[in-house]
């Protein structure tokens, strides 16, 4: 079984219902960070659930779900011999290989380099590489992977020109201020 860490990495943020810290019970056995879920933002930031709009989940291991794509189809999680499908030699599995795909081409995110950073870096080191990819350039907290929104202050990431929007956004990436040579003429 390999080794979790228990610290949290906190999020700057300026209202009361922002900002849970990002902890490694948030992250799922298939590498999917709960914390940056859409249905999880609008739970823990209190958005109100609206059938067919807003869902609202508290994370596949508080509810003790353990990633349905995932759990259903591999003995290892289920019987809780791993807590992370890189402590499996199988990594990465068909399922996993599966929902990777799917998440990569819809939103740019990857369970399986997840799941590689975690075992390489540590669980430390993926909780604060998650907020500072996911940190609201608006307010400091989170905007979800599904729909780059964020739920505490309303920001919306922009789409790509000529696909889907519904499914894809462009992560916010600050812009180096040029330097004074750049500057000149």
């Amino acid at each position: 079984m390999g080794v979790c860490c228990d610290k949290a990495i906190n999020i700057p943020h300026h209202k009361e219902n922002m900002a849970k810290p990002l902890t490694s019970d948030l992250i799922a056995p298939c590498g999917m960070n709960c914390g940056i879920c859409k249905a999880y933002l609008s739970y823990s930031r209190g958005i109100p659930y609206k059938k067919g709009e807003v869902s609202h989940c508290t994370g596949c291991l508080v509810r003790n779900k353990n990633c349905a794509f995932i759990r259903r189809d591999c003995e290892k999680i289920r019987k809780k011999q791993i807590r992370f499908c890189y402590e499996c030699a199988d990594m990465p599995c068909g399922n996993l290989a599966r929902i990777d795909e799917y998440y990569r081409a819809r939103f740019g995110m990857s369970m399986v380099e997840n799941q590689k950073m975690m075992r390489d870096k540590g669980m430390e080191e993926f909780l604060k590489s998650q907020a500072e990819k996911y940190r609201c350039p608006n307010c400091g907290d989170l905007v979800s992977v599904h729909d780059g929104k964020c739920y505490a202050c309303g920001y919306q990431g922009a789409k790509p020109k000529g696909s889907n929007p519904k499914y894809r956004w462009k992560p916010y990436h600050k812009k180096p201020k040029p330097s004074q040579r750049e500057k000149q003429p």
